[in-house]
Formats: C-alpha cells, structure tokens, sequence
C-alpha cells in the first residue's frame, strides 16, 4: 500500500475542507473532484493511510441485503464502486436461524432481497453446513443465503480514491494535522484552524466518524451520533484455513439470534458480537493517537462482557473455537458510531451554511454515500431519496447528548434483531405531549411516538366499537401483523366513516412564511400555484431541481405576503430546512415555526358540519364555507383558524388554535359530538387507514 507523507503544507484558501480521511472522506474527495471541484483540501489528525479510525479495524464485510431500500442501493452501489477498484472478494454470507420466530423472519429478508434485486435463498440446515463445513447445523433451524456477501480493503480503497484525486490536481492531503476550530461568521462557515495554520473556505465536510460531534460543536452545531464498542477478538491459527488462498474462501456467518457474526480472515476466524451490554463514550473520551495503544478507536479488550457471546460462538463454530491449537490473537473493544435512529447523519446541517455532515456511516455504505453527498453539493440534491439519512430529520430534542445516548444504546441490541416496522422505542419517551395529553391517557389512549410526540394510535376505552361493528373489523391471523396493533383501529375507522371523529393533530409541522418574496420564494419549490386569493388551501408535493419528490403539504394563503405551511411532524424539520435553503438571501422572506405554539384539531366524517355547526354560528355549507378555503371563525367562542381540507376521504376541517386555547376547544367538540355519535380517533385511522381510502 502506498504511503502519504506524514505532513504536507496547508494551503491558504480551499472550495471546500473534508475532515476525516477515512473511507468516508477519501471517498467523498475522490466523487467531488470527479464532479468538477477543484481546491480540495483533506485534513486527518492521523497517519495516512491509516489514520486511526473505524475504518481502520472494522471487519469489512458487507451484506447487501436491508429491510430499507434506502440503504440496500447505496449498499449495492458501494459494491459495485468497490468492484471497481478491484478491492471486493465475493464470499457469499449466510444468516442462520436459532428459533422459529428468526426462520419467519429470513422469510422476510427474501421479500426484501427479492424485492430490491438482490439473489438470495432459504437453505435447510444441512445445506448451510456444506457451505460453511466449521459451523454445526444441529443448532440451527434454517438459513438465509446472500451470495452478493463479500469483504473490501477498504483502507486500500480509500488510498485509491485519495491518489485519483491528487493525481487529477485537485486534491490537497494533509494528514498529522489536528482540527482547532471552525469558524462561522452571520451563520456561514468562513474557514478552519488547524495546528498546521489557517485555511479559508465557504464549506467543510466533517467526515471524521466518531469524532464528528465534537467537530461539529466547534461551529455550533450538532452531528447526533455517540462513539459506541463493538466487540470482536479474532483466533487462530484454524487449521482449516490453512491452505486458504487471499483472505476468505467460505461465506461470512451471521448467528442472528444471538447478534454475533464469524467470518474467516485469512489463517483466522474472526468472532464479533452485537449482543453486549452498549457501551458509549464520548467523543473527548477516546485517546490521542500517541496515547493508545493500537489506535484511539481500538481500546482495550473487556473480557466479561464477551463471556456469553464466546460460549454461543463455541455453540456454533465448536470445530474452530473448540480446537486447543486455536487461541485469540487479536481482542479489541472498537469504536463505531452510532444514531438514535440507526441511520446515518448526511447532508447540509441546519442553520450554519456551508457546513455538511457525512457521518455515522459504515463500511459496507461508504463510497455510495460518498456519491450521493457529493451529488448533493453539487446539484443541490443526490442521485437517490437520502430522507432517513438527512441530518436536518432531527428536531433539537433529538440532538441532545441525553437522548442521542439513550436511543443509541436501546438501538444497538437491535442491530441483528428481529424489528417491527410499527415497534416503539422505550427510552426518552414523553418528550413532546400534547395539550391534550392528560385527556387522551384517561381514555386509555395507546401512545405511539412520532418526531418525539406521544401521540395517541387508539383508545382502549373503545373496545365496544368492535362489537357495533362486528363482522366489519378485519381478524388478524398472523401473530407478526397483530403486533403495535388493534382491532380498535379498524372500529374506530369504519366509526369515523359512519358518523365522524376528531382527531388530535398536534403532532403537525406548521410554519409561517412572512415577506414581499413569500409567494415567489414557495412557487418555486411547489407543484401548483400558490399565488391564489388570500383565503384559499393548496394541497402541493415540494419538487426538486429535477423533479423528484421532496415533500407533499398543505400551504394556506392567510395574508398578501403571509403563508402557512403545514406538514408532518416526522418531515417537519427536513422540510423547514429545505425552504430555508431556497428562500432569498436578502432576508426579504422569513420562516417562524409555530409547531409549538399552534396546536391543529382535525373534525371529519357525515356529521362533521352538523358538529361544528352546532358550537359556532358561521355559515358551514359547501357554499358558505367551501373546499379549499381557509378564514378565522368562532368556534365555541374561540377564534379559530378553520381550513377546509381533508386527508381522510371525509368532508371537515384543519382547526388550528393557539396551544393554551387547544385544551378547551377539543373538550367542546368532544362534548358536542357526543349527541352525534362522534368521539375522538388515533392517529392509527388518520395515519394510515382512512388515509389509504382517501378520495
């Protein structure tokens, strides 16, 4: 492998700084130096070309397979970008069932694969054993094949991109050189200090993995991800490797249900586990280079937490780990990142322009990533839909030490595990309630969380709606599809489709756009035309510079230079951030986000005007109050913002009242509604039934 100089000379000025030259940030230099950047500069603290970070010690194998398929492509173009730098060896992988509930769930993974392109195949015990002769198949009951599984050099991989790119000019590497700070000037990054000098620049990349929060604090920003162990050790020598030519000859194992992998590793056999209790640090925690012992993100070995995970490896492997000629060579406790939701930190971050984030990413996704940011900072968005990877997801709740921690350390257990689409998390909940909270949980309301709002997904209290709507309610055979569910779902729809209901929609994004450029500024980012009469409701998708789907919302007109845009609670930040992005830099156009302030009551259903009617003494017809109009009303001697727009297939209204005023308004209609047979609805009818039937 060919070497970098230990140091070379800063230059003055760059189009853009990456920090961190790990595979993430050599590939990231190589995709913007081949879309046309010229200056780049690439700073590491460390050596090249291993500079002391995950990359460094990871066990670089790669499963291409994902339930997401926002991963599985940027996995699979991973590969294919690996393939080309000649540094992937397809070795097939085989994930094995302990328990029945794991053969179920490989069922799935076919789906998945089947779904995405991807070639796999379910194989019975004895057919596992043939492909991977060291594992005992008495302790397993099926397997998952995935003959796309392989391992990558991937500090020879990144070396590769980062010569290209030097080679082509437009790289400058700069490696022994410590990051001092990041310097941000009326919100827009201006330069980076570092122990090598100053250099200037509108737009830095932190690529630096498990360092990346602490570089992001330097600009008074946060990148949520926690510095986390994975435990592997690596044993050896296993004599059945011994006349093994490269690094592997037999598909890596995954023993999913104990959340461990063995993979062979020339002459060893390398044991990681995912089972462990988690264990994070933080990011000033992890050791200098001169003061680690292998590298800072390769700390020492905690035997005892590997204990359990040693004896069910010998469980399965007992012809490798069984064998007194075998011992451990190489034990570590290394360093990965992790997210509070599992997916990586890519993107523009919010609020401090030019400052990008590639972070929390690994092996197996690095150099499609890498693509895909460049794409983004160089056409202004990537060559796929990155929503679940985009920084700006996370509402400022979800950015603090205490619940980037909890949601990691609760999500690291799960890595192999068998995970619901519906299931809940456990920790940091109750972040976001209601106004009115208190109410749903004395009707026995079951809380799903969404964007950190306790939200309420049925009311247990309406148990006697399955038997009015008896025979009508769907019977769910299949244990996996009765789970985050209930029948109380379906009663509570067909309740709405019959008579009405009233929904707490405080979960909503809602952000005013103010200013003489308002309309202008939206326009460009909407479908439909949004310059209308004040008093009218545009239901638009967001677009892209090349058409594709940013986002689907509500915009109402309330003023000349004044509109409301109303959006879910889970896109509400990704959206706020895009607007933002687009709006003119002559601060002639602003957006307030009343998400907090302005709590949203929805009333829909056949009775929903007789029940409005009923509290307020405005003229409620189709021709007094029409479809797609919006104007303040008295409602139950509120003023009430009233939209008339529907998400649920029922005529109604969006009431968006002060959050202090809520409280009251939804006790009056609930009150009211009773004489009409109309009570309240989760969010599992709003969300998803009466939403798939909307007309």
């Amino acid at each position: 492998m060919s070497q970098q100089p230990t140091s070379r000379e800063l230059p003055a000025t760059a189009s853009a700084v990456i920090i961190g030259a790990g595979i993430v940030g050599n590939s990231l230099a190589y995709h913007l130096a081949e879309l046309g950047w010229e200056d780049l500069v690439l700073i590491d603290k460390g050596p090249l070309p291993n500079p002391g970070g995950s990359t460094g010690h990871a066990s670089n194998f790669i499963f291409p397979v994902d339930h997401s398929r926002e991963m599985t492509l940027i996995t699979q173009d991973s590969v294919r970008q690996y393939r080309e730098l000649g540094v992937f060896t397809q070795s097939g992988g085989v994930e094995v069932a302990r328990t029945p509930e794991r053969v179920v769930e490989l069922r799935r993974r076919m789906s998945s694969a089947l779904a995405w392109g991807e070639p796999a195949e379910l194989l019975s015990p004895a057919e596992v054993a043939k492909l991977v002769p060291f594992l005992d198949d008495s302790r397993i009951l099926a397997g998952f094949s995935s003959p796309g599984v392989g391992t990558v050099d991937s500090l020879r991989a990144g070396t590769i991109m980062r010569e290209r790119a030097v080679a082509a000019g437009r790289l400058s590497v700069v490696p022994a050189t410590e990051i001092l700070g990041i310097d941000v000037e009326a919100g827009r990054v201006t330069g980076v200090r570092t122990t090598s000098g100053m250099v200037r620049t509108a737009t830095v990349v932190i690529a630096a993995g498990v360092w990346s929060p602490r570089l992001a604090r330097m600009a008074g920003a946060e990148i949520p991800l926690t510095p986390a162990v994975h435990q592997m050790i690596s044993v050896g020598p296993v004599p059945l490797f011994a006349d093994t030519v490269g690094e592997i000859a037999y598909p890596i194992v995954r023993d999913m249900d104990t959340g461990m992998y063995e993979r062979q590793h020339g002459g060893d056999l390398e044991v990681g586990s995912y089972a462990h209790r988690p264990i994070l640090l933080d990011p000033d925690e992890i050791p200098a280079i001169g003061g680690s012992l292998l590298s800072p993100t390769e700390m020492p070995f905690t035997e005892e937490d590997f204990a359990l995970q040693m004896e069910q490896a010998l469980e399965l492997c007992p012809s490798v780990l069984g064998d007194e000629r075998v011992g451990i060579r190489y034990a570590i406790n290394g360093l990965l990142s992790l997210t509070p939701d599992a997916f990586p930190v890519l993107g523009p971050v919010p609020d401090v322009h030019g400052l990008w984030s590639a972070a929390a990413v690994w092996i197996k996704e690095a150099p499609g990533v890498a693509r895909a940011v460049a794409e983004w900072m160089t056409h202004g968005h990537p060559w796929l839909d990155l929503h679940s990877a985009d920084i700006a997801r996370f509402w400022p709740y979800a950015t603090t030490r205490e619940f980037v921690r909890a949601r990691s350390a609760e999500g690291f257990n799960k890595t192999y595990g068998i995970v619901h689409p519906r299931e809940q998390s456990e920790s940091m909940r109750g972040v976001r309630r209601s106004p009115m909270h208190s109410w749903h949980a004395q009707q026995q309301a079951f809380f799903f969380e969404a964007a950190g709002w306790e939200r309420p997904q049925w009311y247990e209290s309406h148990r006697q709606l399955v038997a009015e709507f008896a025979g009508q309610v769907t019977e769910r055979t299949a244990e996996w599809d009765r789970r985050w569910w209930s029948p109380v779902i379906e009663a509570e729809h067909l309740a709405l489709r019959a008579r009405g209901g009233v929904v707490d929609l405080s979960s909503f994004t809602v952000l005013d756009v103010h200013g003489p450029g308002a309309v202008g500024a939206l326009e460009r980012l909407a479908v439909r035309r949004l310059d209308v009469p004040v008093g009218r409701v545009v239901y638009t998708p967001f677009l892209d510079e090349d058409g594709g789907m940013v986002s689907d919302l509500t915009v109402m007109r309330l003023g000349e230079n004044h509109l409301r845009v109303v959006t879910g609670g889970v896109t509400g930040p990704t959206d706020r951030s895009w607007i933002r992005a687009h709006l003119p830099e002559d601060g002639s156009v602003t957006v307030v986000d009343q998400s907090s302030g302005v709590t949203t009551i929805g009333v829909w259903g056949p009775a929903a005007r007789r029940l409005v009617s009923s509290l307020s003494p405005v003229d409620l017809s189709s021709a007094g109050f029409p479809f797609g109009t919006c104007r303040t009303v008295r409602i139950a001697g509120q003023p009430v913002l009233a939209s008339r727009i529907s998400y649920v297939g029922e005529s109604g209204w969006e009431l968006y009242v002060p959050s202090e005023q809520a409280p009251r308004l939804w006790e009056e209609l609930i009150g009211a509604g009773e004489a009409l047979g109309v009570g309240p609805v989760g969010l599992g009818v709003y969300g998803t039934t009466a939403r798939l039937e909307k007309k």
